[in-house]
């Protein structure tokens, strides 16, 4: 019968380290994400607003 080791400390660190890995990873991609989306709606508004400006002057 095979008897079954348990993990020795390093290899509880590791899957340790790899899930704070992992767990940072994923903070700073939403964090991009919302920093990108923020981004991109402040870019919209600001050339929807010169769109109208524009067009209200072609008009008078």
């Amino acid at each position: 019968m095979i008897k079954k080791k348990n993990k020795t400390h390093l290899e509880k660190f590791k899957h340790f380290s790899h899930w704070v890995k992992i767990k940072i990873i994923l903070i700073i991609t939403a964090f991009m994400l919302g920093m990108s989306n923020a981004m991109y709606d402040e870019d919209k508004m600001i050339n929807r607003n010169q769109n109208y400006t524009e067009q209200e002057q072609k008009k008078d």
